[in-house]
């Protein structure tokens, strides 16, 4: 009788003990939902919310106010009639000045406008980034417009930008991209911009992006001492390569195109297919020569490229050759190591020096 009392009495207990923490449960859930109606901006701790993902990029429950994106756009197109060179690049300029009214980051906008300023840009864009950051933005630009004044003038565009999903590897792009269309994508005229895009996800997390860096240094993808300098002094050399074919193909004031330059703007265009690609085909296959007469090498061209880096190989998903990666490369590997640089880098930008 005695043990039977005893047992009641547990049973009882643990009766007790799981109401209570039945209670203290619903006790917790009933503060929280009172202090989310009580403060509708109030958010869920975020170690009681710990994200589930299986990338290795950085990611909290507050990702998008800790350097992930930017508040600026750059590849919004617009239906006007624009009918001068001038009204074209005060189009491409007024834009500009109203993505800086969307981000307030005084030191580097000061930046911005002295790069508008020396190198005759006609946006520059760059946003949340670090000072630091944009400093090592602005040295490259002074080494490649001192080194290569034919760039002043080409470049409208140097943006920061949220790269979609399908190239969201991409550290920068150089591209142009029609801006103000005339009713139908084509017809003239209609404005271009001549655009360095940097990817927002990689340049707004710096300490990231230089062990990023040093990696692409380490498995030789990248050449030796590669930095955020050398990175945009790369996106300049696809530039400059775009400059020579505008020169070949004669495209001037490129970024107003009308019926005058319509035809030399759309080879210049079409030369920049992969499956075309003539002007880069022609300075790496000069350098080539170069490389095995001056600089005493007999090997395949293949062999060439890769004597810069890996990336330099210029290999592409569909089996082609990107040409353009290939003198990029060596356009970096010259500014970071000088005479140390690979021959091949050598030689590709002596076909510079010939006027090419």
């Amino acid at each position: 009788m005695e043990k039977r009392s005893r047992n009641i009495l547990i049973a009882a207990i643990v009766s007790l003990v799981i109401v209570l923490i039945l209670l203290t449960g619903i006790a917790g859930t009933l503060i929280r939902k009172g202090r989310m109606e009580a403060d509708p901006g109030w958010t869920p701790d975020p170690k009681e919310n710990e994200p589930v993902t299986t990338s290795d990029q950085d990611w909290s429950v507050d990702s998008l106010r800790t350097g992930l994106t930017t508040t600026i756009e750059y590849d919004k197109q617009y239906r006007a009639e624009v009918l001068s060179l001038e009204q074209a690049e005060e189009s491409i300029r007024t834009y500009g000045i109203r993505q800086r009214e969307n981000y307030s980051n005084p030191a580097v906008e000061e930046i911005e406008r002295q790069m508008e300023q020396e190198f005759d840009l006609l946006a520059v864009n760059l946003g949340e980034i670090e000072e630091e950051t944009a400093k090592d933005i602005q040295k490259a630009f002074t080494y490649m417009y001192d080194t290569y004044p034919r760039l002043r003038g080409t470049l409208t565009n140097l943006s920061l930008g949220n790269f979609e999903h399908t190239k969201a590897g991409n550290i920068a792009v150089t591209q142009n991209s029609e801006f103000i269309i005339n009713e139908e994508a084509g017809n003239y005229p209609f404005v271009v911009k001549y655009e360095i895009i940097l990817n927002a996800g990689k340049f707004m997390k710096r300490e990231k992006l230089l062990k990023d860096c040093a990696y692409q240094v380490e498995t030789g993808f990248w050449p030796e001492g590669a930095d955020i300098t050398s990175i945009l002094v790369h996106e300049l050399g696809h530039q400059l390569l775009n400059v020579i074919a505008m020169e070949e193909f004669g495209l001037e004031e490129a970024c107003y195109i009308t019926e005058a330059n319509g035809d030399a703007y759309s080879r210049y265009v079409t030369d920049k297919l992969s499956v075309n690609q003539e002007i880069a085909k022609a300075v790496i296959g000069r350098g080539y020569e170069i490389w095995q007469t001056e600089y005493h090498h007999n090997d395949t061209e293949e062999a060439f490229r890769a004597s810069i880096s890996g990336y330099a190989r210029g290999e592409q998903p569909d089996g082609g050759i990107s040409y353009g990666e290939t003198f990029a490369e060596a356009m970096a590997d010259v500014y970071l190591n000088g005479e140390g640089a690979a021959d091949a880098s050598k030689a590709i930008l002596a076909v510079l020096g010939e006027g090419k």
